[in-house]
């Protein structure tokens, strides 16, 4: 009997705290995998001919490749690190997604594949030096563009 109620009293405890304490989502960083794996996965993103959708979190958003405007990366200094973020214009709006994204290393090879004016090593050439945002466009959409 003793038991039961200690189990109780964890559980309810357990509860508050998850409560107060949001749950940790799956990033790159957290994922456990292994960096070959994370290269390979999809991960949030989901292909068609025409475009993609990302679903992550409570985060759903379709977009065809000709609705893209824009992409502009650029890194974010957080103390100790940087991080990696994108840009997605598409028209008067847009979105941010980072490499802390499932699925970010194959969606950056994919707008090299669609979008062949991207310089292909911008994702190289953009982590130095350190510590410094390096904004730059990648992709301006042209009229001749399709």
């Amino acid at each position: 009997m003793w038991r039961d109620a200690t189990n109780a009293n964890m559980n309810f405890i357990s509860k508050i705290f998850s409560k107060l304490i949001p749950e940790r989502h799956l990033t790159n960083s957290n994922s456990g995998m292994t960096f070959d794996k994370m290269f390979e996965e999809l991960g949030a993103f989901e292909y068609d001919d025409t475009g993609f959708t990302i679903h992550y979190e409570d985060f759903i958003k379709r977009l065809a490749w000709s609705d893209i405007t824009q992409l502009n990366v650029y890194k974010v200094d957080q103390f100790t690190i940087d991080r990696i973020d994108m840009e997605i214009v598409y028209g008067d709006k847009a979105f941010t997604i980072s490499e802390e994204l499932p699925g970010w290393y194959q969606f950056v090879l994919k707008t090299k594949e669609i979008f062949p004016t991207i310089p292909k090593d911008w994702d190289i050439k953009i982590i130095q030096p350190a510590f410094v945002t390096n904004y730059t466009t990648i992709y301006e959409k042209t009229k001749l563009d399709k």
